[in-house]
């Protein structure tokens, strides 16, 4: 009989795909301070002046709140009742009021 060799087919392994270790984010280096260069000044808008407030009474009177601060002075709280012609006012437990027209 002749003899029958046996050879055996090796599979190769499972390759294991490793995957790439993950980045950890760098901490925050300081910048290097660059040299100060100067640039043509920018135009700023020009600030926008706050409306003018004009109280009017139904006999056309007008007055302004700052005429009304002149008024009655200093005060926590100030109430403008038109109909009455009155400008009520509380200074802590003080209250009062002034007539807005004469």
């Amino acid at each position: 009989m002749a003899s029958v060799k046996k050879t055996e087919v090796k599979t190769e392994e499972a390759k294991t795909v490793k995957k790439p270790a993950e980045k950890k984010p760098a901490a925050a280096k300081p910048a290097a301070k660059k040299p100060a260069t100067k640039k043509p000044a920018a135009k700023k808008p020009a600030a926008k002046k706050p409306a003018e407030m004009i109280i009017q009474s139904p006999m056309g009177g007008n007055i302004t709140p700052a005429e009304i601060l002149k008024k009655v002075g200093s005060a926590d709280k100030i109430y403008i009742r038109v109909d009455e012609n009155k400008a009520y006012w509380v200074r802590g437990s003080e209250t009062g009021s002034v007539d807005l027209w004469d």
